[in-house]
């Protein structure tokens, strides 16, 4: 294709997205509401999906061990599992000083020796805190440290956990069907748009076909419309939503510390560029399915 052919199809396409103002304008502001609630969901998706993760990250496996077991034996059995990513020793004595100190207790209090007797001797195990690697690996491998020989118990909150983790596959699977849902909802709209327009060029269209001009030759102006309304949509969402998420993330950093999002430069460029890149194949996407019923051989 020669430089003035290429220079001629994108005036044509600019000069159609001008020419069709008010239906260019609906196109993009329709484009930007639907990439922001998408954006917008994906970014409430993540978030929701990091703070899960991170709950159930934290969950440990505490084994305790009965009186007569050997340390190491049961430390060695469950470094042993691939599943293992860390092993902690806790004696009863550091348990006894942590529990003491998380009811504002002092533990040495709780030990004072009176005629050789402990008023009131310790009543917790030595134990070994076990982490894994992936929280979904945490039931399986508490099941598997209930069998080493010398352990008396294994701990874990197993509810909290495994609610932790549905809820991150169930936003990770919602968030999935809704952006599907939004893709296909901007792209009837862009669709849309362009077909709109080839009505109302449908007799310069048709003149072009009897004069010999190529299906391509007249597609690609109208597929240059719907990037550019693609790529107009795609920047004003990104130009609204990522100040409003950085406001955001400001006002939780100050009045809700408990709470962590997801937050870097880099990531929320190259989230905006993601944006303005959906926008570019919705405008594509949606061009060749207004072309495709409308512009056919002559």
């Amino acid at each position: 294709m020669r430089l003035n052919t290429v220079e001629f199809l994108l005036s044509e396409g600019w000069e159609a997205a001008v020419r069709n103002g008010l239906v260019t304008l609906a196109a993009i502001s329709n484009t930007a509401v639907a990439l922001l609630i998408l954006g917008g969901l994906v970014l409430v998706g993540i978030n929701v999906e990091h703070m899960a993760a991170l709950q159930a990250r934290a969950a440990v496996i505490t084994v305790e061990l009965a009186e007569d077991a050997e340390h190491g034996e049961v430390q060695k059995m469950l470094w042993a599992n691939p599943l293992v990513s860390d092993v902690k020793f806790v004696s009863k004595e550091e348990a006894l000083r942590r529990t003491a100190e998380s009811v504002g207790l002092n533990a040495e209090l709780l030990e004072t020796d009176i005629g050789g007797a402990l008023i009131l001797p310790n009543p917790l195990p030595d134990s070994f805190v076990v982490k894994t690697a992936d929280p979904q690996d945490i039931p399986q491998v508490a099941r598997e440290a209930g069998q080493i020989a010398g352990v008396a118990m294994v701990r874990y909150a197993q509810q909290l956990t495994e609610k932790l983790l549905a809820l991150a596959r169930g936003i990770r699977i919602s968030g999935v069907v809704v952006a599907v849902l939004i893709a296909v909802a901007t792209l009837m709209v862009i669709s849309t748009t362009i077909r709109l327009t080839i009505y109302a060029r449908r007799q310069e269209i048709r003149i072009m076909q009897l004069v010999g001009a190529t299906n391509w030759f007249i597609r690609v102006p109208f597929i240059i419309e719907g990037v550019l309304d693609g790529l107009a949509g795609g920047a004003v969402a990104a130009a609204i939503l990522l100040p409003m998420y950085s406001f955001v993330q400001d006002y939780v950093g100050e009045n809700l510390q408990f709470v962590d999002l997801i937050y870097s430069t880099e990531a929320l460029l190259i989230f905006g560029l993601g944006l303005v890149l959906c926008g570019i194949l919705f405008g594509a996407a949606g061009s060749l399915m207004g072309l495709h019923r409308y512009v056919r051989p002559a």
